[in-house]
Formats: C-alpha cells, sequence, structure tokens
C-alpha cells in the first residue's frame, strides 16, 4: 500500500480563528483522506481482482501445460492487478506531487513577506495559503480522483 509522504512546515503560531481549523490540521484531514482512499481501493478494486488474479492461477495448474506455458499462464493471470497497481501508484504519485508543489509555492510566498512585513504576517499568510489554496483545494480534487479510480478499475 502506497504511504502518503508527510507534507510538513512550519507553524510557529496556532491561529485563534473559531470557525476555522488550523491549516496543519486541514492538512492531517487529507492524510486521513489519502489513506480512506487507500483502503476504499484496497476493498473495491484490489481485493477483486487479487481473486480473479488466484482464481485463474489456479486454473493454469489444470491440465498438462508446459513448464513455460505454465509460467506464461501465471504471468497473464496478474496482469490486470499489476496495471491496476501501476496506474493507480501513478496517481496518487502525481497528486503527491501537485500538494508539494502547492505548499513550496505557499513557502515561497511567505517567505518573500518576512522583509517586508515580518515573520508573524508571514507565517499567517502562510498558514493562509496552505489552507486555502492547498489543503481544501486538493480535499476535493483528491475525492474526484478517488471515484474516477475506483470507476476506471473497479472489476
Amino acid at each position: 500500500m502506497l504511504s502518503f509522504v508527510e507534507i510538513s512546515y512550519c507553524l510557529r503560531k496556532p491561529r485563534d480563528h473559531p470557525h476555522s481549523a488550523p491549516p496543519h490540521l486541514k492538512m492531517e484531514a487529507l492524510n486521513k483522506q489519502i489513506t480512506a482512499l487507500q483502503d476504499e481501493l484496497d476493498l473495491k478494486v484490489f481485493r477483486p481482482l487479487q481473486k480473479r488474479a488466484f482464481d485463474a492461477s489456479s486454473k493454469c495448474c489444470d491440465g498438462s501445460k508446459s513448464s513455460e506455458q505454465f509460467q506464461a499462464c501465471l504471468q497473464r493471470a496478474g496482469q490486470e492487478t499489476q496495471h491496476a497497481e501501476h496506474a493507480v501508484m501513478q496517481e496518487l504519485q502525481a497528486f503527491q506531487g501537485r500538494v508539494q508543489r502547492c505548499m513550496m509555492q505557499c513557502q515561497d510566498r511567505a517567505q518573500t513577506l518576512v522583509e517586508s512585513k515580518g515573520v508573524e504576517k508571514a507565517q499567517e499568510a502562510m498558514e493562509k495559503c496552505a489552507e486555502n489554496d492547498c489543503a481544501k483545494f486538493y480535499a476535493k480534487e483528491l475525492a474526484a480522483t478517488g471515484a474516477k479510480l475506483v470507476k476506471q478499475f473497479k472489476p
């Protein structure tokens, strides 16, 4: 199972807004959403594909196939699962890269504010950017990505 690389950034001062969770909690929620998607893909896509592959593999043992035919049969039996795993891994890595780039852009914007507005204002800008531009946006995008992946690979 893929593990989403933690996206970390420094939060020196928690926010005191009563209606808004701190950005690190929003990113935590995004990480939990990714884990939930991985679990959903495992149950709805990969386990049924694995079952089909195991059933097909067991049929490879029937008959009097040569060693080469037997190996080829086993390889064909697992191809669908391997294809789905590879495609999902690529999609989640691309998603991870987009989130990381977003966070880096927030950090770059905040860094430019340090000299003109000070560390505290820069930190607030970083938090706002991380929350609004990254966590909220990518939480919505992940939901759409997850639905697409389940639909695309569900047996």
